[in-house]
């Protein structure tokens, strides 16, 4: 398998829930996903590194966004 990398331009918002859905992987699914992609923990430190140099005043709720649930 040929490993690439691709930029993707994400704001606080959207990098936070990522951050939020990598705290609430289950063990079993971090280790599956270790498995086959790489550690999680790995991937949130690196994420929340960025996410701490951003502008998180205003983290809140954004009324724009249609949840899923």
């Amino acid at each position: 398998m040929k490993m690439s990398e691709t930029q993707v331009n994400l704001n606080v918002h959207e990098i936070g829930i990522i951050l939020s859905a990598l705290q609430n992987v289950e063990l079993a699914d971090e280790m599956h996903i270790a498995k086959d992609y790489g550690s999680v923990p790995a991937l949130y430190n690196k994420l929340y590194s960025l996410w701490e140099g951003m502008d998180t005043s205003t983290t809140g709720l954004r009324y724009d966004l249609t949840p899923s649930f």
